[in-house]
């Protein structure tokens, strides 16, 4: 099956699962660049839908932007592979690459249609089973086994067995095979539901490498917001509909889980104003930013003329000179709110 194919089949599956699919009209020369295929909305929650070719073989730019939405929007990636380097993705399995979770389009399906979880999270080196540790303890001591007994039948430690039942040690494939000939009750593998998983999401926010790939423009645009007390995020490329994020250093920090106001999504453009600008990326800004119900707005060079057409659009435009005048996060502010 064709990436094509999948993503529409995607699509049909969240929809008939009640989800709310959200595209966006991209030129067909940004078509596939996005570090998402689609955004997609259950009540309060947002997934980022992405299907990759190979999960060995990650665009480390994308796989970063995802890295950095996910956490922005308190959203969570849905990331479907078609195959590692060895060998089609297995059914009912999880693979973790670079920190994130990617399934099989079977396993996708089977949750969406069947509520059939995956219970194996396969790492690099080898995959480990998610067991139910009380439930494991209770049919064993019904079995008449005791630890010494089921620790020789697995040829592991009583102390192992032990940790297998209080779940701070999971088994691997193999051993969880042999448990369940054991106790043969498929109901000890633990299900893991890929909407509800909680999962560390990290990346260096100051990372110099990047830093020093920032235009003298956008190294000045980082001066000075950190002059101001807010916390920038940089996009490489053309992943997102936008060049950086901004937020206060609580919100990076996940110390103010209710705040509305941040993200903020920003355009930049460092042309002069002999230079021509469509409006084509200050569209797709402001698209994105009202899904998330999020501001928006687009910073210009001091000589930059602002046309016509971008003076219709509410969005506020705001000349990096005005931005210098700044003392503190609440000016900043203050943009927004006499707008």
């Amino acid at each position: 099956m064709t990436i094509e194919n999948i993503k529409k089949k995607i699509d049909l599956l969240l929809k008939e699962a009640q989800f709310e699919t959200l595209y966006f009209e991209y030129p067909t020369s940004k078509k596939g660049k996005y570090c998402f295929d689609s955004l997609v909305k259950k009540g309060n929650s947002v997934f980022l839908v992405k299907v990759f070719p190979n999960i060995d073989n990650l665009n480390q730019d994308i796989i970063e932007a995802i890295k950095k939405l996910s956490l922005l929007l308190k959203s969570k990636p849905l990331l479907i592979g078609m195959k590692n380097r060895y060998q089609n993705l297995e059914e009912n399995t999880i693979y973790i690459r670079d920190e994130l979770p990617f399934i099989s389009l079977e396993t996708f399906e089977n949750v969406l249609k069947s509520k059939i979880y995956p219970h194996i999270l396969a790492r690099r080196g080898g995959g480990v089973i998610f067991l139910d540790g009380n439930l494991m303890k209770t049919l064993r001591e019904e079995s008449d086994i005791s630890r010494k007994e089921i620790s020789e039948k697995l040829g592991v430690t009583k102390r192992t067995v032990c940790s297998y039942e209080n779940e701070s040690v999971r088994p691997s494939q193999k051993i969880a095979e042999k448990i369940l000939e054991i106790l043969e009750d498929k109901s000890i593998f633990r299900k893991i539901n890929l909407f509800e998983w909680n999962y560390k999401i990290h990346f260096n926010q100051k990372d110099e490498s990047q830093l020093r790939e920032l235009t003298d423009f956008e190294i000045n645009l980082q001066d000075i917001f950190e002059h101001i007390g807010m916390s920038t995020i940089w996009y490489k490329g053309e992943q997102v509909p936008f060049k950086l994020s901004l937020s206060s250093k609580n919100y990076i920090l996940g110390l103010d889980e209710e705040d509305k106001f941040y993200p903020l999504f920003s355009g930049v453009s460092q042309e002069s104003e002999n230079k021509k600008l469509t409006t084509m990326g200050i569209n797709d800004l402001m698209k994105f930013a009202s899904l998330f119900h999020k501001n928006a707005l687009f910073i210009v060079n001091n000589d930059f003329k602002i046309p016509d057409a971008f003076k219709k659009r509410k969005i506020p435009i705001i000349k990096i000179k005005n931005l210098e005048n700044m003392d503190n996060e609440e000016d900043f502010i203050g943009i927004f709110k006499s707008d």
